[in-house]
């Protein structure tokens, strides 16, 4: 790990994911340590605390108060359902999305594909063994999280129905740590080498 840190010249460490960045034989190199202690979940939950009643608020005011009742006859039967499908998309489905888009960028991607379950941080991550452009990176994310949650957020309130927004909010808590590193990386140019260290040396 000395040695890694001495190859990169900068960081940015903070609190959770560490991000190295340094400049290798290949250009603009960027590395997320994911062994790094991660605290990304309490602000998920703190995300989801607020942003759930704003969005009950504005839903109610827009469609009336009798329009927040979590099941749905047409798309939900039972409250229960929301809370289990927004597990099964904002993880497994995600990840399906993300797989697809590195394996369009390059065919051979599957046989590096990876889940890895860390136990100092009790998480568990799906990411890419090797080097893939970090512009690559933003749009196997992005489509993925857009899909599995922004766009069913906004359908919900699009199309006037509570559970939708209830099922899209919920997928979102599954992958925020993601949409945050994302973000995180924005600085970083989109050509940069970007890869995951998944174990410490």
């Amino acid at each position: 790990m000395k040695a890694l840190k001495k190859y990169f010249s900068g960081q940015s460490s903070g609190k959770g994911t560490l991000i190295l960045y340094g400049r290798g034989s290949e250009g603009e190199e960027v590395m997320i340590d994911i062994t790094e202690p991660k605290r990304i979940n309490l602000k998920a939950i703190v995300a989801f605390i607020i942003i759930l009643p704003v969005m009950m608020w504005l839903f109610s005011a827009i469609y009336g108060t009798e329009s927040l009742n979590v099941t749905s006859e047409n798309y939900f039967s039972k409250g229960r359902y929301v809370v289990f499908s927004s597990v099964l998309c904002g993880i497994l489905l995600n990840w399906l999305i993300q797989a697809i888009v590195y394996i369009i960028i390059n065919p051979r991607s599957y046989s590096k594909f990876a889940v890895i379950h860390n136990k100092r941080n009790h998480t568990i991550r799906f990411f890419y063994k090797g080097d893939v452009r970090i512009i690559h990176f933003r749009i196997a994310n992005i489509l993925a999280h857009c899909v599995c949650g922004y766009i069913p957020l906004l359908l919900g309130f699009i199309i006037g129905d509570i559970s939708i927004c209830y099922f899209g909010l919920l997928s979102i808590v599954f992958f925020f740590d993601e949409t945050s590193l994302v973000w995180r990386l924005r600085r970083y140019s989109g050509q940069a080498l970007c890869r995951y260290k998944s174990d410490r040396e």
